[in-house]
């Protein structure tokens, strides 16, 4: 699978090119027609739709008026991504040292305006305090730096692309709160799950009680990104080695979830706190 990935642009590229052949393609230009109108060279075009070559901002924007689709919803998001055409900052260090699956999960993470995430086993990274990304660094094997994950961990859940808001949907299932048992990294995790659960206007946060019967939809934990201006979805999944991009749409199975096994925000706050109860007695 990395194999047949290795070498294509990242994610920002394709998405952006993916949008400008939607673009030329609803004024219904050819690459010839659309080089003639916008001064451009049919090959560069050509290249950038399929994310081989990165435009400016400035060029996204020329491009845009000569189609005469400025005024787009989608217009202001496709200049927007012109300017990370390698995502994030704090990606640049990681790259080494991922494959473009991940590269292209990170990406699309960093780039959504709407994470709904489920955790089954762990908490989500999202939502991770600094206490339960260091021991879980300290788990890896050879272990990693646990400094540095934590830096990357907290960038990604503070950026905000193009500085829009960002809305975190957290589905939790009630054994990840038990999975750990040191209370002095699970105390500071539940607080920043029941912190998170009362900014109504950033997060939801939900929880899947061990009562609830388990089906084999909700074994492995997933994401499911929404994006500004367009109707596009991304769903990740994550495994035991990482997260990387689905083959599919996981929004059924979210809907699943939803309706068979999660709790509504006032009674998951309610496990929450027994949990950090029952915790900070010990």
């Amino acid at each position: 699978m990395a194999e047949r990935w290795k070498g294509m642009p990242n994610i920002n590229a394709r998405r952006l090119g993916l949008y400008l052949r939607r673009a030329r393609e609803i004024v219904e230009l050819s690459y010839d027609q659309a080089a003639t109108r916008t001064g451009c060279d049919a090959d560069w075009l050509a290249r950038v739709e399929t994310g081989f070559a990165q435009p400016t901002p400035v060029e996204v924007e020329r491009l845009l008026e000569r189609y005469e689709v400025r005024g787009a919803k989608v217009s202001d998001l496709m200049v927007d991504l012109a300017t990370r055409p390698a995502g994030p900052d704090w990606l640049e260090p990681l790259l080494p040292e991922i494959n473009e699956l991940k590269r292209d999960a990170l990406i699309s993470e960093a780039e959504a305006c709407v994470v709904r995430s489920y955790g089954m086993i762990l908490v989500p990274q999202l939502a991770q305090a600094e206490p339960y990304v260091r021991l879980l660094s300290s788990y890896d094997v050879p272990p990693k730096n646990p400094e540095a994950d934590w830096e990357i961990v907290r960038m990604r859940q503070a950026f905000r692309a193009g500085g829009r808001p960002r809305f975190l949907d957290l589905i939790i299932d009630e054994a990840t709160l038990t999975r750990i048992p040191e209370p002095d990294v699970m105390v500071p995790q539940i607080r920043h799950l029941l912190e998170l659960s009362e900014r109504t206007d950033e997060a939801k946060v939900r929880v899947v009680p061990s009562t609830a019967p388990l089906f084999e939809e909700r074994t492995s934990s997933f994401d499911i990104l929404e994006f500004p201006g367009v109707n596009d979805r991304i769903s990740l999944v994550h495994h035991i080695i990482g997260v990387e991009l689905a083959m599919g749409d996981l929004t059924r199975i979210w809907d699943l979830i939803e309706e068979k096994s999660v709790l509504p925000p006032d009674e998951s706050r309610d496990i929450l706190r027994d949990h950090l109860e029952r915790l900070t007695a010990q």
